[in-house]
């Protein structure tokens, strides 16, 4: 809460207050059966006014010095009697102002002249609200504070563990990619000024366009594209990925790099070479609905490592990113690998 509506609400309280405290004098018949315009402007109006002034100077001497540099310290014995100090500095205040200053306006709120001792039980009637309602707000945004340090505190350590996340990002097939563009180099291959230029725009989309937390979903299957061509390429055409697209792709936004654990475990440990059973990757755009489904035979060699940390990172980031806001289903069956994805997207 910024400080100016902060003062505002407050402004706002005490002038409900002396509305309040008006309409109980107006109840009460001070000005008699008729309504007299002058006789309130110039009497209840200002008396009320002053009344309402004297329990706001209580109540914020209370509220801003009590409560926060003697009850908040842990002393309470200090605090009540810091709060009778109080009372017996207000008393006088009372007293003027029902014995002399009422009575030049023309206000008399009691038959008998106060003592002080009866100014004493005035100050402390007319505030003994005023206290507990300092203690509450005082405690209220004390706990609003925190509640607020607490949420920036989980958003930065969210912050925090995502950028890490999207840090472990698997990068070898980057390595495995360079390795193959060199030797197509070598051998002086049509194919490698084109897979220089994918390589370029993979770096680039990690590099740059994922710092932001979403990034129109195009993008990211435009990103999976050129991954999947350079794997293709890598293998000088003896990789076997069929990768299909369904559905009209408008404004969705999906965050950065969220699919790239699935395809890479997938090349990394699915047999990709048999052209009668290809990675098959399929996505299915339905307005806010993504549908990620992958599916790739298991490298029987390399079975007991299929999953690792990829899969473990990209759930806890989903995790994050989507709470109740996706579904994650990895079936690993005797020789196939299955993913199925599903993500209520951002617009």
């Amino acid at each position: 809460m910024n400080r100016r509506l902060f003062l505002y609400l407050h402004i706002g309280y005490w002038l409900l207050v002396l509305t309040q405290v008006l309409l109980v004098a107006l109840g009460t018949g001070v000005l008699g059966t008729q309504f007299d315009w002058r006789l309130f402007l110039s009497i209840v109006l200002p008396v009320k006014a002053l009344q309402t002034a004297c329990s706001a100077l209580f109540f914020y001497v209370n509220y801003l010095l009590l409560v926060p540099y003697v009850l908040k310290k842990g002393n309470m014995i200090k605090y009540i009697l810091s709060l009778l100090g109080l009372f017996l500095v207000f008393s006088p205040l009372y007293y003027v102002m029902e014995q002399i200053v009422y009575p030049l306006i023309g206000w008399k709120s009691y038959n008998l002249d106060l003592d002080f001792l009866f100014a004493f039980i005035v100050a402390l009637g007319a505030n003994f609200l005023n206290i507990f309602l300092g203690l509450l707000l005082s405690y209220l945004m004390d706990w609003r504070t925190m509640r607020a340090e607490k949420e920036v505190a989980e958003k930065e350590q969210l912050k925090t563990e995502l950028a890490f996340l999207k840090s472990q990002v698997n990068p070898h097939y980057l390595f495995n990619t360079i390795n193959d563009i060199y030797s197509l180099t070598q051998q002086q291959s049509e194919e490698a000024p084109e897979a220089l230029l994918k390589l370029s725009e993979v770096l680039r989309y990690m590099l740059r366009e994922s710092d932001d937390p979403y990034v129109p979903l195009i993008n990211e299957i435009d990103y999976l594209n050129n991954v999947i061509d350079l794997q293709k390429i890598g293998q000088k055409g003896n990789s076997h990925i069929d990768f299909n697209v369904i559905g009209q792709i408008g404004r969705q936004k999906i965050a950065p790099l969220i699919l790239i654990n699935f395809i890479e475990n997938a090349f990394k440990h699915g047999i990709f070479k048999n052209s009668e059973e290809p990675i098959q990757i399929s996505i299915v755009i339905d307005k806010q609905t993504f549908h990620l489904h992958l599916r790739n035979k298991i490298n029987i060699a390399k079975k007991d490592r299929t999953g690792g940390i990829g899969l473990v990172n990209v759930q806890r980031r989903l995790a994050l990113i989507y709470p109740n806001r996706h579904k994650l289903l990895i079936d690993q069956q005797a020789d196939i690998f299955i993913v199925d994805l599903k993500i209520d997207l951002y617009d």
